[in-house]
């Protein structure tokens, strides 16, 4: 694994702490003004995000098998799987990072649950 793949599979397994994902100023240090998610449900999240107020619950998961997909300078689409085990619950994860003066930053983020038979 390069060593911005390193970078940006830390960042992301940041996003997944309780710390973080509770910090208004650490969200606002990992997501760009415009970051909008699609959630394992299919529903748009976070598409008008109050950096002010915005406080998104922990996730006990594994993170694995992630993968950095170059699209172009200062642009990059991650993906990886997560197992959740207390919620019995594998997903497919895909996030767009973007290079924000000097700063990665997440712009995108789809979770895609998979079926129990597919994993």
């Amino acid at each position: 694994m390069n060593e911005l793949a390193y970078h940006l599979q830390t960042l992301e397994e940041a996003l997944l702490t309780t710390e973080v994902r509770q910090s208004t100023e650490r969200l606002r240090e990992l997501l760009t003004d415009d970051f909008f998610e699609i959630g394992s449900s299919g529903r748009v999240l976070y598409q008008d995000w109050d950096q002010t107020t915005l406080q998104i619950d922990p996730i006990e998961a594994v993170l694995s098998e992630f993968t950095m997909h170059p699209l172009t300078e200062g642009h990059v689409l991650v993906t990886y799987r997560l197992v959740q085990p207390k919620l019995n619950r594998v997903t497919r994860r895909s996030s767009i990072w973007v290079l924000v003066d000097g700063l990665w930053k997440m712009r995108f983020h789809q979770g895609t649950v998979v079926p129990s038979e597919a994993t």
